[in-house]
């Protein structure tokens, strides 16, 4: 019944496609083997009665599943199979096809290519699922591999009619920043029964930010039930991660579905994708954002310079060292041997918040930045970017003047996307770009804070990621972070140790924790000191019952590898406190 070659087929037809049609189709292609496990986990709570017996053959022939995205049908596919197998009988799959299988997609030749799988049965249709209105409430399972588009992309590549329609119709007053994926979801809900289920492929951002608000969170709140998540990389490229994300809607028959997240038995899975959500009830604490800062934005690259230029700039006129400053990105600083004595690969002409007059007292920089900067500034959507086109485009006035005011020896850097969260000390007469976190503070006390499992285990639940990098957001991962008193950490050599050990090995700190997390001995010193600088800031919070525990840290499997990271029931049990914090900050505000 499912022709195999159509299967190669249409692999073959997504391969072709090229960059622009799969942005705007979304047509990637997913293994047989990854589409029959989504599936499979998808369908599990429809194969049984209640009571644990097996469907009948007829009962299941009664069931309606839905690929709203099917590209070239994948997912049918594997539906068809694993229900014929339960059905049984020699024209189980036809019969499976014909009454159980539909699917739609926006792509006439990937439908056509489709319904040549089934041996040209129509069981897909061209549609664009999201615009054309269905019959609610009339499928038992919708699956499939949505696309995946960032929110902010949607309407460049769909156009402004196409995305004013996704957010009136799924997520009237959002913010608009939800990955397409997540609309996805939201169509789910309206296609399902009551007890119904849904089984997608979504990238990590849909357990984050807006695009949780806009899909998952919304679903939860209305009783929805995530049943299982597993994270795995994506078939043809195995640096990006990707989610398969099952869900059953509520009503229906009362179903006990047990949950595993990434292989483990959980008692429940919230909409963030984790068994903790620390997102409700969490609140910014407004002295925090005095001590965390994106870095600089140029939006410009005119205003970069190679040493060359930048040591010509300073032999024609020595006063240029007012405007030129060396210029690092988080790879820079975390590569370096020495991140407080970096090495400089590029330079920067940085005039500051200086008006025109006063920047033009430096006219060789300024006349850099004339050639190189002005023709695509006057081009700028922003008003303010094309009418002081000689000004970086995010000046961090805030951040400057708490560097001008308090002139720290040193600062806190931070790349936001990153393997590991590991701050490190850097110089203060530096520009760091977008890519860094900065927190200008040169206590060892926020470096302890910061470099604890502590902090890490906040940031991991409360920010985003990028494919397995941890995405580094001020707003989220810190502003949200109840600290405890910087002056009760006691000291511990971390800092010395570790810049040491970079000596010793002559690398910097990404190479140097990729071995961290290796059973290498040399980093044992290493080790022991990340563990008593946990009982430390442990101690700090008033927590000294977890701060005496015979062990914190050990080697465990993580969704990120092999780590060497705080036990899993201690991170949990942090959370919770932290949590409790910012329940107990709201109760005392709420009596002031």
């Amino acid at each position: 019944m499912i022709d195999e070659q159509q299967i190669q087929d249409g692999f073959a037809y997504e391969q072709r496609l090229d960059k622009s049609q799969r942005t705007r189709t979304g047509a990637f292609y997913t293994s047989r083997k990854r589409a029959g496990n989504v599936v499979e986990k998808t369908l599990e709570p429809l194969l049984l009665r209640p009571d644990g017996s097996p469907k009948s053959a007829e009962e299941l022939l009664e069931l309606k599943l839905c690929d709203p995205a099917c590209g070239t049908g994948i997912f049918l596919a594997e539906a068809c199979r694993i229900l014929a197998e339960k059905v049984g009988g020699k024209d189980a799959k036809r019969q499976v096809a014909k009454r159980c299988l539909y699917g739609y997609d926006i792509d006439p030749e990937a439908v056509r290519l489709a319904n040549a799988m089934f041996d040209g049965l129509p069981i897909c249709s061209v549609a664009d699922s999201l615009r054309v209105p269905f019959p609610e409430n009339v499928f038992d399972a919708v699956i499939g591999n949505p696309p995946f588009l960032g929110g902010r992309k949607i309407r460049r590549v769909l156009g402004d009619a196409s995305f004013h329609f996704l957010t009136k119709t799924f997520a009237p007053g959002a913010s608009g920043n939800a990955d397409w994926c997540a609309y996805f979801f939201r169509l789910a809900e309206k296609l399902l029964k009551p007890g119904g289920v849904c089984g997608f492929l979504a990238t990590n951002t849909i357990g984050q930010g807006d695009t949780r608000e806009t899909g998952l969170g919304v679903l939860v709140r209305h009783g929805a039930q995530i049943y299982h998540v597993e994270n795995f990389p994506w078939d043809r490229d195995a640096a990006v991660h990707v989610l398969a994300v099952c869900l059953r809607m509520p009503g229906g028959t009362p179903w006990d579905i047990p949950c595993s997240l990434d292989g483990k038995r959980v008692p429940q899975i919230h909409a963030n994708l984790k068994t903790i959500d620390v997102s409700t009830g969490v609140r910014r604490f407004p002295e925090n954002e005095k001590r965390c800062y994106q870095g600089w934005v140029l939006a410009g690259k005119g205003f970069l310079l190679t040493p060359q230029e930048a040591r010509e700039l300073l032999e024609k006129d020595p006063q240029n060292r007012d405007v030129i400053r060396p210029y690092f990105t988080g790879d820079d600083l975390f590569s370096a041997v020495d991140s407080e004595r970096p090495i400089p690969r590029r330079f920067v002409i940085h005039f500051q918040d200086w008006d025109q007059a006063e920047a033009q007292k430096y006219p060789d920089a300024f006349r850099i930045l004339e050639e190189r900067v002005l023709p695509v500034r006057e081009k700028s959507r922003r008003t303010a970017h094309r009418r002081y086109w000689w000004q970086f485009g995010d000046k961090r006035p805030a951040l400057t003047h708490i560097l001008r005011e308090q002139q720290p020896q040193r600062i806190l850097v931070q790349t936001r996307h990153a393997k590991f969260l590991i701050p490190t000390f850097v110089p203060t007469d530096a520009i760091y770009s977008e890519s860094t976190v900065i927190f200008p503070s040169d206590s060892d006390a926020m470096f302890q804070l910061l470099n604890s499992g502590i902090h890490e285990t906040w940031v991991r639940a409360t920010d985003g990621t990028l494919g397995q990098e941890l995405r580094y957001t001020p707003t989220d991962g810190f502003y949200t972070f109840p600290l405890p008193p910087l002056e009760k950490i006691s000291y511990v050599d971390l800092h010395p140790c570790r810049k040491e050990l970079c000596r010793q090995k002559n690398c910097g700190l990404t190479p140097l924790y990729n071995r961290f997390h290796t059973p290498d001995t040399t980093l044992s010193p290493l080790r022991e000191r990340h563990e008593q600088n946990d009982r430390h800031v442990l101690r700090a919070y008033g927590w000294d019952d977890l701060a005496s525990r015979n062990s914190l840290y050990a080697f465990h499997d993580t969704p990120r590898g092999r780590r060497f990271t705080l036990l899993e029931n201690v991170q949990e049990e942090i959370l919770r406190r932290l949590h409790e914090l910012h329940e107990r900050d709201a109760r005392d505000r709420a009596k002031r």
